[in-house]
């Protein structure tokens, strides 16, 4: 199991903890695949942004990053439409 952290910020309109860290996480699992070895997700506010924590079956730390890589360009649009970015850093 590997752990893979993403930092998703949120839109300078967008209202603080806006959308619900559940709401993201249904996202998230709603755009997964079974061979993307997704075992859980968390999603925890900071001051302006949502700081997800997946938790990965995968053989490697770059196999898992890989993994989630695709699973978060995957759901890039429907948090965007939330007002929520991938932190590229």
């Amino acid at each position: 199991m590997r752990v893979v952290m993403a930092r998703l910020n949120q839109a300078p309109t967008a209202r603080p903890h806006d959308p619900a860290p559940a709401t993201v996480q249904d996202l998230i699992w709603a755009h997964a695949r079974p061979s993307e070895g997704l075992e859980h997700v968390r999603a925890v506010t900071t001051d302006r942004s949502l700081d997800l924590y997946l938790f990965v079956r995968a053989a490697s730390t770059a196999a898992a990053m890989t993994q989630m890589h695709a699973l978060l360009t995957r759901v890039h649009g429907p948090l965007a439409s939330h007002g929520l970015t991938l932190d590229r850093r």
